[in-house]
């Protein structure tokens, strides 16, 4: 059987790569150049009906840079969003961005001050 979640998944990974941005499933090591974008938070909710599997995920996407690039970090969430609920469409499954939240904070975890931009979204997919 077809994970829809995992389709759903490696998706907006591959948008996001397309888009051209340095796009992850994990942490990369400090050698890794900003921007970059992680993709690694997902919940997963199962709709069983009569006839089949319905459901919904909530994805968050991380982008980080340095501090100084805010504007951009900003014009990477809105790009990412628009991409990925305009596309609407994985190999095998229809999905639907039907809500999504976004917030910029700082982020002093390295030795460098960063921004790190969150893009969370609720996606249903049938």
């Amino acid at each position: 059987m077809i994970d829809p979640y995992q389709e759903i998944f490696e998706k907006i990974i591959e948008l996001s790569n397309e888009s051209g941005y340095a796009t992850f499933d994990y942490l990369p090591d400090e050698s890794q150049a900003y921007p970059f974008v992680y993709v690694g938070y997902q919940q997963n909710i199962d709709r069983i009906t009569k006839t089949r599997f319905l459901g919904k995920t909530h994805i968050q996407l991380d982008v980080y840079a340095e501090h100084n690039r805010r504007f951009e970090v900003s014009r990477i969430l809105n790009d990412l969003l628009n991409v990925i609920q305009h596309h609407r469409k994985t190999a095998h499954f229809t999905y639907t961005v039907v809500n999504s939240e976004s917030q910029i904070v700082g982020d002093n975890t390295t030795d460098i001050p960063l921004i790190h931009g969150i893009l969370e979204l609720e996606i249903q997919y049938s």
